[in-house]
């Protein structure tokens, strides 16, 4: 372009601080049964999502049945004291309405996602589905039978035993989180259907247990209507009892190999004792993560792996939260032949973690990464729902996600490198390889 004098040349545009979450303030109340509510209004979609949170997962389970809590929530919406599964099912989709079950190690939940239209009759369905199942014969037997043929469906995947063996070498066998959540085939197989009707009128209890609700509603109608839905049920759960985790794996600094005919890949993964969900620390080893391996993509260990050499298509880390304290985990998958140099690298990544101050540069993209993307989980009910879940299960301060961004900006590299010590240092991990190359 010709040379004009008249021609302005702007600067470059600066970034400017990122966004803040507008995270809304919820009501709170505790109904006359015990159950804890937080209600939090979203108006805009005529939409309400509930969850019920019961301390009612597999962390509960009976001994002599392990898996008596993955079938107790999977047979919630299969019949009622009122009606059938059918009968249900074709209910909810007469209301555009939805009503789903699910456990996991700590806790067992209802979600039910309704329009704001229908909140009364679809309150009134979800509280039927979480304190009044039938549990009857002929769908206990089919939802037994089926969660037998998908725990041998889970064993021929490789990526599904290295997960499991994984839980099981951080844990141990005495600890919940050592075992998987869903139960073991002996469990699932012998226990009675009576046994799962106990369980349910032992764990599922108001006090407790909490209630979160999103979405377009008035506060004081959703009060009543929850009064209502839930008059009747009545009851304290005890609360589960964890044996302390140990500080590292058994197998900490060694690998633990599972062989795998005719494996064309490795399945990898290298993991150890986390963090409490509750500690300051919890924010620390958030940003350190995600330096490392919290995006497959510009974390260390996808920069190497995936970017540099191409022997993955993906690896990432993570910290998982529990009651008690979970675990962190890294895992990927690779050819065979390059198993043993990929272990290499990634213990080599977890070992300048520990040893190296994380550069500014590092820190300023991780730090702008997890601030940046937090103002969209707030757009949704299904988003806010779910946050306040984590808060209340934890027992986080109302203004947790408000005060999110200036602490994770306080995170130093010195922090870092302390949490990265504690959890990513070679000797406190345990490498987990099912496939072969080692």
């Amino acid at each position: 372009m010709p040379h004009d004098s008249a021609v302005a040349v702007l600067p470059a545009p600066v970034p400017g601080p990122p966004p803040r979450p507008r995270v809304p303030r919820p009501e709170r109340w505790v109904m006359e049964n015990g159950l804890r509510v937080v209600a939090i209004q979203k108006r805009g979609i005529p939409q309400i999502v509930l969850r019920l949170v019961i301390p009612a997962g597999g962390a509960a389970d009976p001994k002599e049945h392990p898996g008596t809590a993955s079938l107790v929530a999977h047979l919630l919406t299969e019949g009622t004291l009122s009606m059938t599964a059918d009968e249900l099912n074709a209910r909810l989709d007469l209301l555009g309405a939805s009503v789903h079950a699910s456990s996991g190690h700590d806790w067992a939940e209802v979600e039910a996602v309704l329009l704001t239209d229908t909140m009364d009759e679809g309150i009134a369905l979800m509280a039927e589905v979480a304190t009044r199942p039938s549990f009857p014969e002929q769908e206990t037997e089919r939802v037994r039978a089926e969660s037998l043929d998908a725990l041998v469906a889970r064993e021929d995947e490789p990526a599904n035993v290295a997960d499991d063996r994984t839980s099981l070498e951080v844990f141990g066998p005495d600890h919940p989180y050592g075992r998987p959540s869903f139960g073991t085939a002996a469990g699932i197989a012998t226990v009675p259907r009576e046994a799962l009707a106990a369980f349910h009128a032992a764990r599922y209890k108001p006090r407790g247990s909490f209630l979160v609700a999103a979405g377009d509603f008035d506060p004081a109608e959703l009060r009543a209507r929850l009064d209502a839905a839930f008059a009747e049920w009545t009851g304290e759960v005890e609360r589960v009892p964890y044996p302390a985790g140990p500080p590292v794996p058994a197998n900490a600094g060694k690998t633990v190999v599972v062989p795998w005919d005719d494996a064309a890949q490795s399945e990898i993964r290298i993991a150890g004792a986390g963090l409490d969900r509750r500690s300051p620390d919890w924010l620390v080893g958030s940003v350190a993560n995600y330096v490392l391996g919290g995006s497959t993509i510009t974390g260390r260990l996808g920069a190497n792996l995936r970017e540099d050499k191409g022997w993955t298509y993906g690896v990432r880390s993570s910290f998982h939260a529990g009651q008690a304290i979970g675990g962190w985990g890294t895992d990927t998958a690779v050819d065979v032949e390059v198993t043993a140099a990929a272990v290499e690298e990634m213990i080599g990544e977890l070992r300048r973690m520990a040893t190296e101050p994380v550069p500014d540069d590092e820190m300023r993209r991780a730090k702008d990464a997890m601030v940046l993307s937090l103002p969209r989980v707030f757009e949704t009910p299904g988003g806010i729902a779910s946050r306040f879940v984590t808060m209340e299960a934890f027992g986080l301060p109302d203004d947790y996600w408000e005060r999110y961004p200036d602490a994770v900006e306080a995170v130093t590299a010195d922090d870092v490198l302390r949490i990265s010590r504690q959890v990513f240092a070679p000797e406190r991990v345990v490498r987990v390889i099912v496939g072969g190359g080692m």
